[in-house]
């Protein structure tokens, strides 16, 4: 039913790739595989597996501010195929060990508010789903809140975004959520690591033991080499 549902919204409203507008796909295979790569980026502490699916640029951004700024939640289903696959790549699924969270980063409540929903939330629990199908034990946690003034990242240069992020206030709803777990914290886009850092600051304050920290792009300077 669903399937025929977004066939008979496509006849009438037709959509384009989000990446390049190619007719009648939601990503084209071009598209899709920006998504496929592996790019580490600097984590924000010491043994934290730190990898992007994609450079932010070009194609990859349009996908991701169509996705996150546009309301086009059809790149959900894709968008959370690509998070699965660098999990795999990137990080063990060991079984029988302690519970394994995925946190998204946060939103602040007015962006949420505009955006009409909290969007890595889907990212979340696919990949949290996809955890369990391999045996561990794992469910999505909204487990982080902020509180935050300024402009959001494609308006503000690096100097603005750390300040903002250096200002904000991001704080764990329920420390009981994340306390003895074995956490994967997620993002959107990586720019300077500022919101990473702060996150694995109050994450593991309550309690929990962030193992990995991925991404669904980077920005093209913010690489292994950055300081």
């Amino acid at each position: 039913m669903r399937g025929l549902v977004a066939d008979m919204t496509n006849l009438i409203l037709p959509r384009g790739c989000a990446g390049c507008d190619a007719p009648d796909e939601v990503l084209c295979p071009s598209c899709a595989a920006l998504f496929a790569c592996v790019v580490p980026f600097t984590p924000p502490a010491d043994g934290i597996a730190s990898y992007a699916c994609s450079v932010y640029k070009g194609a990859t951004r349009r996908v991701i501010l169509a996705w996150k700024d546009h309301a086009d939640a059809e790149c959900d289903r894709a968008l959370s195929g690509a998070m699965r696959v660098l999990a795999s790549q990137v990080t063990r699924t060991v079984t029988g060990g302690a519970m394994m969270v995925v946190v998204p980063a946060p939103s602040s409540a007015r962006s949420a508010r505009r955006r009409g929903r909290r969007h890595l939330m889907p990212v979340a629990r696919s990949l949290a789903a996809w955890y369990r199908s391999m045996g561990v034990r794992a469910r999505a946690v909204d487990a982080l809140s902020v509180h935050a003034a300024g402009k959001a990242v494609e308006t503000m240069g690096r100097a603005g975004r750390v300040a903002r992020v250096t200002g904000s206030h991001i704080n764990v709803r329920d420390a009981a959520s994340v306390r003895g777990c074995d956490v994967i914290l997620i993002d959107d886009i990586v720019t300077t690591g500022a919101t990473m850092r702060a996150c694995v600051t109050s994450l593991e304050a309550a309690g929990g033991r962030v193992a990995a920290c991925l991404a669904l792009a980077s920005t093209p300077k913010y690489a292994v080499s950055a300081a």
